[in-house]
């Protein structure tokens, strides 16, 4: 009886260390998810009805071009939500012409952050082989605050190998290959100012098509930082991350509810054979 006693009890103790551990990765995944410090970063938030460019961030755009900005709800170019921001270069009269979008963020000196994005960069041409390289993505991290794009030293914008794709239509009919970004920085002030940019390489009537969506800004604990504290690694992509996430995030449900059941289960057989002695 009193081995029978312990053997309850020692499933029991396991069966309850297995559920905090898979509450705990609940837990960091919800905590990971908040907050996220750039207003609007999914684009849910409402465009600005006269420049289409999303509610809560700045635009600008270089001359020798014909810019645009859209409020995009094609399910095509739509990464997360409803929304995502277009931003569009067209006849381009000179070589390097530029469109994007900025937004100045509240930090904290000393504290670390990391960024994310996706996006996907479609052109007439549809590929940078016939394009060479024409049609391009650019970010930055000015961590003065400054909101002027054209003081950004050119060698802090990074550009992103995000190949085009064809503008209209997937090249296997099917999706968007998606592009994701991660980066860390380090604060140096109360304020940064986060830049995106469409960069057009050539002259010529060819229109370039850029989305962006899934914007994120959060802090970054010291444990990770190390971690995380590394060369931007961009991550392609083929629509089924969300699902993915969803996915694991049931799985870890279903393992919960499981143990609990292990666990009556137990008690439920105990009480029996307590009763029917």
């Amino acid at each position: 009886m009193h081995k029978k006693h312990n053997f309850f009890f020692g499933n029991v103790k396991r069966a309850m260390l297995v559920l905090v551990i898979l509450l705990f990765a609940l837990a960091n995944q919800i905590i990971a998810q908040e907050p996220n410090l750039i207003k609007n970063g999914g684009f849910e938030e409402g465009f600005d009805a006269n420049t289409g460019a999303a509610n809560e961030w700045g635009y600008f755009h270089s001359g020798s071009v014909d810019p645009g900005f859209y409020d995009d709800t094609w399910e095509m170019t739509v990464i997360e939500g409803d929304h995502s921001q277009l931003i569009e270069l067209i006849d381009a009269s000179e070589l390097n012409t530029y469109a994007g979008i900025y937004q100045k963020v509240a930090v904290e000196p000393g504290q670390a952050y990391q960024l994310s994005f996706k996006g996907i960069v479609r052109s007439d041409e549809g590929s940078i082989e016939a394009s060479d390289y024409g049609y391009r993505m650019q970010y930055a991290v000015d961590l003065s605050g400054n909101e002027d794009w054209q003081n950004v030293a050119e060698a802090d914008w990074i550009e992103l190998p995000w190949d085009e794709q064809p503008r209209t239509k997937p090249a296997d009919n099917n999706a968007f290959r998606i592009e994701s970004t991660e980066d860390t920085f380090t604060a140096t002030g109360n304020e940064v100012t986060i830049f995106f940019r469409a960069w057009k390489k050539w002259v010529g009537s060819g229109e370039g098509s850029y989305n962006i969506d899934a914007l994120r800004l959060v802090t970054v604990d010291e444990a990770a930082q190390s971690a995380l504290e590394k060369p931007a690694q961009p991550l392609p992509e083929t629509g089924q991350e969300q699902a993915a996430s969803k996915m694991n995030t049931t799985i870890l449900l279903i393992s919960i509810v499981l143990i609990l059941a292990l666990i009556g289960g137990a008690l439920f057989n105990r009480k029996y054979r307590t009763n029917s002695k």
